[in-house]
This record gives C-alpha cells, sequence and structure tokens, in this order.
C-alpha cells in the first residue's frame, strides 16, 4: 500500500515538472506554421516544336509569343524573343537532334532553356523569373499605361516604313520590323519562304555610326538604295535603312548633266572661264588653252583673274594699254561690269586676231567669262562692207538716178543723183522708206498733171513689171523713167533726163546686175 502511494507521488511529480518545463521553454522555441511563401515568384512555359511547326504551348507561352515580331512563323518569333538574350542558342538547338537535351542560361539573368529532343519534336521549357513580383508590382494605373506605351510604341515600329533590324554579336539577325521582312521577301522572292535567322541584307558595321550608302537587288532586276545608320542602345546594335532611291536618281541626274556640260564645254570653240567669289579660277574648258597658247598646268592652278590678265598682257594676247594705271581701271571696271551682268568688249590683238570677251555673274558672287574668236567674222564683214561701198560709190557716179525697191517694197539702194533729184538723204530713209512714200514723194516733187503717172509708177512696181514713161517734175526738167525686174524679187527705178544717150542705161545695168 505504501509503494502504491509512493509511485503515485513520483508520478503526479513527474507531471508537475513536465508542465513547468512546457510552459518556460515553449515560449522561448521558433513557432512552426505553414511554408512561407518564396521570395521570387518564376514563370514557366513549355513549348512543343515540330521542326517550325508550334504542336503546342502552356496559355503563358501564347501569350509569350504574342509579345514577338508579327509577319514570323510561331518558331521565328520565338528564336527572334529569346535569341538575344541566350548566347549560343541557335547552335544548340541546332545540335539538339545529336545532344537530346539542352540546359541553356541567360546571359547575365537567371532565365533558363531546358530543351529535350522526343521522337523528332523539341520540348522547350521557357524558366523565366519575375524580379517585378519580388520588387513589387507597380499600381494597376502604372501598368495600364505602361502597356498602352508599350502597345504604341511596337505599333509605331512596325508601322515604319523605314527597315530597321538588330544584329547579335556574331553580326546575325536578332530581331527586324516589317520594313525589313518586306524587304526580304522582295529579295528572295515569294517562292521561298522566311527562314530563322533573317539573312543580313547590308553588310554588318559594328563599329561605324557614321551614316553609309548601300544598295540592294531584288530578286527582278531592281536596285533598292538606302542610307544605313548604326546606333547602340544599351549595348545593343540597332540598324536603320532610310530609303536613298530619290537621292541616287538625283545624283545621277546631276553627275550626267554635268558630264554632259563637260563634253559640252569642250566641245565648244569659245573659252570659258569661270572665277570663283575670291576671283581664283576654278574652271575652264581646252578652247581657253587654245585660243591663247595657255599651259594646262597654270591653269589647274586656280590663277586669279589678274593674274590671268597679266599673263595674256606678257604674252601679247590682249590690246596693249597705253598705261599700266590706265590698264588697272580697265581690269576693275572689267570685274566690276562682269558683276553687273553688262560687261562686252572686243579685243583686237597685235596679231590681227579679234575676241569678243563678255563677261557674265553667277550664283555666290562667281563670274564668268567667254572669249570668242571673231577674227573670220570681222574680216567677213570688213569685206562684205568694202564691197558695199565700192559698189556704192560705183551707182553713185552714174548720171541716172537710181533706186532700188526689195520684194518686200522696201528702199534699200539708191545713189546721190537720186537724193539730189528728189530731196532725201539716204542714210535717213534707207531701209525705211517704201513704195507709198517714194510714191507720195515723187507725186509732191512733180508737176500736179503728172500725179497719174507717178501712181502708175507705183503699181508697176508692187507689180514687178517693166515699164517705161516720162516724168516732169516741178522745176520743168522731163525726166525719162523706166522700172526693171532685177534678182531676188526687187525692181530698179532709174530717174535721167529725157534727151540723154541711151548708154546711161547699159552702165546702170552693168553697175547693179
Amino acid at each position: 500500500m505504501v509503494i502504491d502511494w509512493i509511485h503515485a507521488l513520483i508520478l503526479a511529480a513527474t507531471s508537475i515538472v513536465t508542465a513547468t518545463i512546457a510552459l518556460v521553454a515553449l515560449p522561448m522555441l521558433p513557432r512552426l506554421g505553414p511554408t512561407a511563401p518564396r521570395a521570387r515568384a518564376e514563370t514557366d512555359m513549355v513549348f512543343l516544336f515540330d521542326g517550325e511547326h508550334l504542336v503546342d504551348t502552356t496559355p503563358e507561352g501564347q501569350r509569350f509569343l504574342a509579345s514577338g515580331p508579327s509577319g514570323l512563323s510561331d518558331w521565328q518569333r520565338f528564336c527572334a524573343l529569346v535569341a538575344p538574350r541566350f548566347p549560343g542558342f541557335r547552335d544548340r538547338i541546332a545540335q539538339l537532334a545529336q545532344d537530346g537535351s539542352a540546359l541553356m542560361t541567360e546571359a547575365g539573368g537567371q532565365a533558363q532553356i531546358a530543351a529535350t529532343w522526343l521522337d523528332g519534336v523539341a520540348r522547350l521549357a521557357l524558366h523565366l523569373p519575375d524580379k517585378d513580383l519580388a520588387c513589387g508590382l507597380p499600381d494597376a494605373q502604372s501598368l495600364a499605361a505602361m502597356a498602352a506605351e508599350l502597345t504604341t510604341l511596337r505599333d509605331v515600329v512596325e508601322a515604319m516604313p523605314t527597315p530597321a533590324w538588330q544584329e547579335d554579336e556574331a553580326g546575325a539577325v536578332a530581331w527586324a520590323n516589317s520594313a525589313y521582312l518586306a524587304l526580304v521577301r522582295a529579295h528572295q522572292g515569294d517562292d521561298t519562304p522566311l527562314s530563322w535567322p533573317l539573312p543580313p541584307l547590308f553588310v554588318p558595321q559594328p563599329y561605324e555610326d557614321a551614316p553609309r550608302r548601300e544598295v540592294i537587288h531584288l530578286s527582278d532586276q531592281e536596285e533598292r538604295w538606302f542610307d544605313c545608320v548604326s546606333v547602340t542602345a544599351e549595348g545593343a546594335r540597332l540598324h536603320f535603312a532610310l530609303p536613298a532611291d530619290a537621292a541616287v536618281r538625283a545624283e545621277t541626274a546631276l553627275r550626267n548633266f554635268v558630264q554632259t556640260l563637260t563634253k559640252t564645254f569642250a566641245e565648244l570653240p569659245i573659252g570659258l572661264a569661270v572665277f570663283n567669289r575670291a576671283r581664283e579660277l576654278v574652271l575652264f574648258n581646252p578652247a581657253m588653252s587654245d585660243l591663247f597658247n595657255l599651259e594646262p598646268e597654270f591653269l589647274t592652278g586656280r590663277p586669279t583673274l589678274v593674274n590671268l590678265l597679266d599673263r595674256l598682257r606678257e604674252t601679247r594676247m590682249m590690246p596693249e594699254p597705253k598705261d599700266y594705271r590706265t590698264w588697272r581701271e580697265q581690269i576693275v571696271r572689267l570685274e566690276r561690269d562682269a558683276q553687273d551682268g553688262i560687261f562686252s568688249d572686243t579685243w583686237t590683238l597685235p596679231s590681227g586676231q579679234v575676241y569678243r570677251v563678255t563677261g557674265r555673274p553667277h550664283p555666290d558672287g562667281a563670274v564668268a567669262f567667254l572669249f570668242e574668236d571673231i577674227s573670220a567674222e570681222m574680216s567677213l564683214t570688213r569685206r562684205f562692207r568694202g564691197e558695199i561701198e565700192t559698189g556704192q560709190a560705183v551707182i553713185d557716179s552714174l548720171d541716172e538716178a537710181i533706186a532700188v525697191f526689195s520684194s518686200g517694197g522696201v528702199l534699200t539702194m539708191s545713189n546721190a543723183p537720186y537724193s539730189e533729184l528728189w530731196g532725201e538723204d539716204p542714210q535717213l530713209v534707207m531701209g525705211t522708206a517704201d513704195i507709198a512714200g517714194a510714191t507720195a514723194r515723187w507725186q509732191q516733187n512733180s508737176l500736179p498733171e503728172e500725179t497719174g503717172t507717178a501712181l502708175e509708177m507705183g503699181r508697176m512696181i508692187r507689180q514687178r513689171k517693166a515699164w517705161t514713161g516720162t516724168l516732169v517734175h516741178r522745176d520743168g526738167r522731163r525726166l525719162a523713167c523706166r522700172l526693171r525686174p532685177v534678182g531676188g524679187g526687187a525692181v530698179l527705178v532709174g530717174f535721167r533726163p529725157d534727151g540723154q544717150e541711151r548708154s546711161a542705161e547699159a552702165q546702170v545695168s552693168r553697175a547693179v546686175g
């Protein structure tokens, strides 16, 4: 009985001690509860590709592909999204059938791609840590604003008429907009499907930011010209190709025009010299060297206008001035008048050659001078003038008053006896008087009853018919009149005192015939 009481006391004491320890020690131990959430939420997407055909994917994968560039297949869009983030992605995927599996990690990040080859089907598991969830998501309004901005920027890039693309470290196209894709299709032809990576249409220029011009030969033998610009944005090389077809056409047309002008100037017998604002020779043609016996080395040395004229003066290829001061004044006048567009002069050289010098203003203060050799023209003019003066002297020596009317009825020739008989100066009326005026003059200086004869003469002149008759001058002299058609439709009219020997007619015929 005592033993039972002893056992009861021991059990009671043990229970008290255990309860005391629990009350004291349990609050000091860490509380165990449900597992704490992970510090970083993660997104996993799975894609099944049979070649470039998407067999199946998760809903997150569908949204991920929808964010890629439009106009591409699902596989091309997937490559465009992940290739820039995973170095060597294309090489690893190309070896997937031999290796069986591959694990790729994002450069400088925590994203991963686990690729597995399953009987001809590639299973790609894309693991993307969502850093935004770990740091806290933005509020709904900010998120909506960022989404709207992203949509706008994506639409702008896709709607750009200018090809834009991004290259990876190996120089391959990692991303491109719709304009670049359209250019690829035009280059390859509609029968060739697009493949990833896209072919590089332009020569890679990773370290050159200056604009450069390149040409793309399309499948239909058409050429497209572009001015390419490269920029670096956050370590990535972005490239833009600005259409330059209009500029190339304009430059080609300008070059052809300049070549045509150059050939034309080279064939011109007229010397051309263009001086810029500083009066340096910037353009000349071969005729300058031929006309003035100037060395091409001298002309290509960009001499000034004064230096050129000094050389011409030394070689006696310009008129010799009376003194140096007069010559300098002529140079100043030549330059000033040429700027005003009114300079024109004739140089008679000691050798007998005659040059016509013309100055014309050009844009930006430049001046152009034209040097034309008119020696033959002046010689011919002098010869014609001599012949005309000789012919005039011959008919002036005749006793018969002579007048010649052209086919248009204009007085073109008369002699001194005609001027004395009818009282008009040939220097004033030559080329201006006509048949009507001459007829009126004859009537005015004849007796009133002779009016019919004067009118008859005017009518016969217009009809170009031969005619003879008499006319009484107001001083009482009786004049023998005759009309005779001559060459070129002209008509000769002769007046001589009636009764003189008929040999005068033969003399006149020989003089004007």
